[in-house]
């Protein structure tokens, strides 16, 4: 069922993308890749990217394939050299991109009480979720105000309003990313750029049923780049689904009963103890454990 009911008179996505160009990062699987189909077949050239040059190629062939128009630049946005060279590709490739849709993203599972001597779980995640899209923003955004046009659209997290417990390193994160999106929307006000926080809830994938949330209704690939259609279609200043309207409602009106029943499904979720020793000091690449584990969509 799609996100929302598509007005007789309002845009359609061919109206919002039709000759123009998309980038989307995370794009070689998940919602990025399904993403990327959706707005190919309504005629845009879209710019994929994600580390996995594989899975790009076999993305772009498929785009192809069905008479649509795809480049694939593999990046790595962990890093400032990563994003430096995405950047540079696509400025004197295409221009600076009419719709930037930062897709990539990691998230960790775990408590705040579970994570001493983890504060690598926290530095990578910022370097996806947070350096990655801010830093391309900084090199596309003075392009996009020169041109007087151009829309900015970021995963976010349900979890910014909720506060949903054991991803407290994800959400910060994506609050973070909130925040400057926010700023940079006060700042571009009247230069014809936009900027659209999307909400997305769990999404159902394969690493995300691993992480023991079980009886937790958690969205589909399908429904969330539905989401994301919604913004680059609708334009809102942030986007979230009838679950997260209720949740702002919740917290305002009732704010103590929600901490509480935060903490109820917090003490009922399972667990793993996985802090290090405090001798280790673990780098960025640190493995996380696997019954623990990370999601990531790049």
């Amino acid at each position: 069922m799609p996100h929302r009911i598509p007005l007789p008179f309002g845009p359609t996505l061919a109206d919002r993308v039709a000759g123009k160009t998309v980038l989307i990062t995370g794009a070689s699987s998940g919602i990025g890749r399904a993403l990327s189909l959706r707005v190919a077949a309504a005629g845009a050239t879209v710019i994929v990217t994600a580390r996995r040059i594989s899975e790009l190629d076999q993305l772009v062939a498929e785009i192809q394939a069905q008479g649509g128009k795809a480049h694939a630049l593999p990046s790595d946005l962990s890093t400032a050299e990563g994003i430096d060279k995405l950047a540079d590709q696509v400025l004197i490739e295409f221009g600076a991109p009419d719709i930037l849709v930062n897709n990539a993203g990691r998230s960790i599972w775990r408590s705040v009480a579970e994570s001493e001597h983890r504060l690598h779980d926290f530095e990578r995640t910022m370097r996806i979720n947070y350096f990655g899209p801010v830093g391309l923003m900084l090199r596309l955004l003075p392009e996009m105000r020169r041109r007087g046009s151009g829309h900015i659209v970021s995963s976010s997290s349900l979890g910014v309003i909720t506060d949903i417990p054991r991803f407290s390193a994800y959400v910060g994160s994506k609050a973070a990313l909130e925040a400057v999106m926010r700023i940079a929307a006060n700042e571009c006000h009247g230069d014809g750029v936009l900027f659209t926080d999307v909400r997305i809830p769990l999404v159902a994938t394969d690493m995300s049923a691993a992480l023991g949330w079980n009886g937790y209704k958690a969205l589909s690939t399908a429904a969330a780049a539905n989401m994301l259609t919604d913004a680059i279609i609708d334009r809102p200043a942030h986007l979230e689904n009838l679950h997260g309207a209720l949740s702002i409602w919740f917290n305002r009106v009732m704010p103590d009963l929600a901490r509480y029943g935060l903490n109820q499904l917090h003490r009922m979720l399972p667990e793993e103890t996985t802090r290090p020793s405090p001798t280790p000091k673990p780098t960025a690449e640190s493995p996380t454990p696997t019954l623990v584990p990370a999601l990531a969509h790049d």
